[in-house]
């Protein structure tokens, strides 16, 4: 998610916070600093509404990491890669890096997010009735079981992708035993859930509470778009997961020893040959690869006495794939590695390169064409040749 700052790791995993959450957090604040609190505590002065009001928020967002911590542990359990857990302005979302493999994945990473909001409800609605000779602490601990309570209680509705839709869409994958046809089922079920949020969000604010009335419009109109994305992101996957990347990798691929000038290399293969980076190669293994993007940080009348090997991107994880690979996986590192490129090795040795714009040729053949068909005729062919190991 574009425009987070990452606070810290926790068992690896990227906890991070978008730049959208400073504007419900303070929303938040405000409100609970002008409403919730005066309310309950109407004998304190006003600075202590605002202070109280600044740490029950930022406890509530504590509160919403923990939820989504869980939902990052189970499926660390079930092995499962997270990506990171972002807070933003809806929340948060922990971010998975493929999808569950079975329906029972599927029901326990979803329930456990608001089973822990329920947790933490209780155990702060008991703290708050310990806390009781102290009033402002009682507030907070109050206001925490009540906001939490919600949160679990929300998050239950079977809206794709909520957390209940996603138990919606583990049941009807276990009955069904289509994961395509049950999130296309839970997804019509979250868009029904996100209209019902946007006609109530409309009916509040013409009754007079405006700003209650956008927020449930906003989050109704967030649920749709997030129920859609999900979808997609399913359609690419069921496409792409079944062929290898030798099967859409270019073979003939042009490449450039790293001792070469970036002079040469601008003459005989950027201008020759029209791409925009290429595979640096020296004895056969890659070393790097050198993108277009990289010449604007040298002075043209340097690119003379500067050699490929001095501005390259030296080669690593996220830029090189196996050729028996599956081409979900690869367009997933190609997504996030910042490139877009990858080089297709065999043993160190290059074997082929793969672009983002091969994939989406991919995805845009199998559109355009009619079920089964030459994309068809393809894919049955990919899985053949993953499983047969030929090249």
């Amino acid at each position: 998610m574009g425009g987070s700052l990452t606070l810290f790791r926790i068992r690896g995993i990227p906890v991070r916070v978008h730049m959208s959450w400073l504007i419900i957090y303070g929303l938040i604040s405000w409100s609970l600093a002008v409403g919730y609190f005066p309310r309950v505590l109407p004998d304190v002065p006003l600075l202590t509404h605002w202070v109280t009001a600044l740490v029950a928020a930022l406890l509530l967002f504590v509160s919403v990491f923990l939820h989504e911590l869980s939902h990052a542990l189970v499926a660390r359990r079930h092995g499962l890669g997270v990506s990171a857990i972002t807070l933003h302005i809806f929340g948060g979302v922990s971010q998975l890096e493929e999808e569950p493999r079975s329906p029972g994945q599927e029901f326990w990473m979803a329930i456990v997010g608001p089973l822990t909001s329920f947790a933490i409800a209780m155990v702060a609605g008991v703290a708050a009735k310990a806390a009781a000779p102290i009033p402002v602490l009682a507030a907070v601990l109050g206001y925490l079981a009540l906001v939490n309570a919600m949160v679990g209680a929300f998050n239950l509705v079977p809206g794709f992708p909520l957390d209940g839709g996603r138990v919606l869409r583990a049941a009807l994958w276990k009955v069904k035993g289509d994961l395509r046809r049950a999130t296309e089922m839970a997804r019509r079920a979250g868009a029904a859930v996100a209209v019902l949020l946007i006609v109530l969000g409309v009916s509040r604010g013409l009754a007079g509470d405006f700003l209650g009335g956008l927020w449930f419009v906003l989050i109704g109109l967030f649920l749709r778009q997030a129920g859609q994305a999900s979808h997609q992101q399913l359609l690419v996957r069921c496409v792409l997961e079944p062929l290898a990347v030798r099967d859409v990798m270019t073979r003939d691929v042009v490449q450039v020893a790293p001792e070469v000038s970036i002079a040469r290399a601008v003459d005989d293969v950027f201008w020759r040959h029209h791409v925009s980076s290429f595979p640096v190669v020296a004895g056969g293994q890659v070393v790097g690869i050198l993108s277009i993007r990289r010449l604007g940080d040298l002075p043209q009348e340097r690119w003379a006495e500067t050699t490929v090997s001095a501005i390259m991107q030296q080669i690593g994880e996220s830029l090189t794939m196996a050729p028996g690979d599956d081409l979900w996986a690869a367009f997933q590192k190609l997504s996030t590695n910042g490139l877009g490129r990858l080089a297709v090795v065999d043993g160190g040795r290059l074997v082929g390169y793969l672009s983002a714009k091969d994939v989406l040729h991919v995805l845009a053949v199998s559109t355009a064409g009619a079920r089964g068909g030459i994309f068809g005729h393809k894919r049955r062919e990919g899985r053949g040749a993953r499983e047969g190991g030929a090249t």
